[in-house]
């Protein structure tokens, strides 16, 4: 069994592993995937790194009641479980978003910031124009929340954005498909009733005080609101990097896993963390 951290209204499994001296990196995962995501990542880095993952509430091995919590809070409690005091924090789609509103919460417990695909909390999409396939994927899923049909809900969410609107099962490598429905499996859908409480000060206003290397990855495929927000990141936090995957969508470290290692590890070596 892997060790786990009890925290008001859920208990969140989480996984540690490298020398406890060693820099540490923590990843956090997707809404459509769990920890499982970064298993590449999470083996590789472990030979020099001390590396932490965990499922956020309602994923995985992280049941969680109808309570409200702070999903910032949820991850320094997993850092504080692991012995972790300051890590670098990789965070894909939503779990990017809880990295920046951490890393600004708490700048002491941070030491550098990867993001992929991730909206900062606070942005909206009201003037964000998303295209035909888009809107008609948003409202299949819709649909298949509210019949609670989860087959029917993997796939359109698969397709939107693990593969991306505008790609076919046809223009990807059938065994990142088979993973990515393998990873969503796992996901919280309308089983899971808690409610995250956004943060006072969202980020969106706040990135400049984000003092960091950071790193921005997005996948030219992803979702319209994504790559919106790649932008806005990349304006915001003074100095940040942008990485970009010509030939993925929401999830490059899941479809591409050696080469984003290899682009993690570079920013690793580069900032000395």
């Amino acid at each position: 069994m892997p060790p786990a951290v009890s925290v008001p209204g859920a208990t969140l499994a989480f996984d540690v592993a490298g020398a406890p001296s060693a820099p540490a990196v923590a990843f956090v995962h997707a809404g459509v995937a769990t920890r499982a995501m970064w298993d590449p990542q999470f083996d590789d880095l472990a030979s020099d790194h001390r590396v932490v993952r965990y499922d956020t509430r309602g994923y995985g091995g992280s049941p969680g009641e109808a309570v409200a919590y702070s999903e910032t809070d949820d991850l320094l409690r997993v850092l504080d479980a692991a012995e972790v005091e300051r890590a670098v924090l990789v965070g894909a789609s939503r779990g990017g978003r809880f990295a920046i509103d951490a890393a600004l919460a708490h700048p002491d417990r941070v030491t550098g910031l990867v993001v992929i695909g991730a909206n900062p909390s606070g942005m909206t999409d009201d003037d964000i124009e998303y295209t035909p396939n888009e809107r008609e994927l948003e409202k299949a899923m819709d649909e298949a929340e509210a019949a609670e049909d989860v087959d029917a809900l993997v796939r359109i969410e698969v397709q939107l954005w693990d593969l991306g609107p505008d790609r076919d099962l046809d223009d990807v490598d059938p065994a990142f498909v088979e993973r990515a429905i393998e990873l969503n499996v796992g996901a919280a859908h309308w089983d899971f009733a808690g409610t995250a409480t956004p943060p006072a000060h969202p980020a969106i206003d706040r990135l400049a005080e984000i003092a960091v290397p950071s790193l921005v990855v997005i996948g030219d495929h992803d979702v319209t609101d994504a790559r919106v927000a790649a932008r806005l990141l990349l304006a915001g936090i003074p100095g940040a990097e942008e990485c970009r995957y010509a030939d993925s969508a929401h999830l490059p470290s899941v479809e591409h896993p050696e080469r984003f290692t290899a682009h993690l590890r570079d920013f690793l070596a580069r900032h000395h963390l």
